[in-house]
């Protein structure tokens, strides 16, 4: 199992992956389903239309299980979070979280959002934006932290201007000192 820093990943890194993940999984079956309703309409290929329904609906479940039970719970990311350079991890130990606690996350994930008629659904997902380790509900209650494994960038303070130098005296005669 690999083991992480505990640098909490940024909202915005976090956001793009979870639409990363859901293109990667809805997108494939969308236009499989869409292709579908075509060839079902014509008898000669109606046979094929109907296997396309069947693989559509195969891809939906079992990449969204594979991504993120499998993928997440073995590497610490799933497909958007390894563009990002994020890993989901334990909270206290950096280690991945391993396949039973991130299916555990995915039920409770769907478990409350059920319950809550999809206001949980909201309100989990914007949780990063305002909790000091930028944890998701589901991840609070489960001690889990998404991370960000990329690089440290050594980026400047914007707001820290270092040492100055000094002009030295102004030389009131001396003319236009920009000539």
């Amino acid at each position: 199992m690999p083991t992480f820093q505990l640098r909490p990943a940024n909202y915005g890194k976090r956001a793009l992956a979870y639409i990363i993940d859901v293109l990667f999984i809805l997108v494939p079956p969308v236009v499989g389903v869409i292709l579908a309703l075509v060839l079902l309409f014509s008898s000669k290929t109606r046979g094929v239309g109907f296997l396309l329904v069947v693989v559509s609906g195969g891809w939906f479940l079992l990449a969204g299980l594979w991504n993120d039970v499998v993928r997440q719970g073995t590497t610490g990311s799933t497909w958007g979070k390894n563009r990002q350079s994020l890993a989901l991890v334990n909270a206290s130990t950096g280690k991945t979280v391993g396949i039973g606690l991130a299916l555990v996350r995915i039920l409770a994930f769907w478990l409350f959002n059920t319950l809550t008629g999809g206001i949980f659904l909201i309100v989990d997902l914007l949780a990063p934006a305002f909790t000091k380790r930028n944890q998701r509900l589901v991840d609070m209650l489960l001690s889990t932290l998404v991370v960000d494994t990329g690089p440290v960038s050594e980026s400047p303070n914007p707001l820290h201007l270092g040492q100055v130098a000094d002009p030295g005296p102004v030389d009131i005669l001396g003319g236009d000192p920009l000539a």
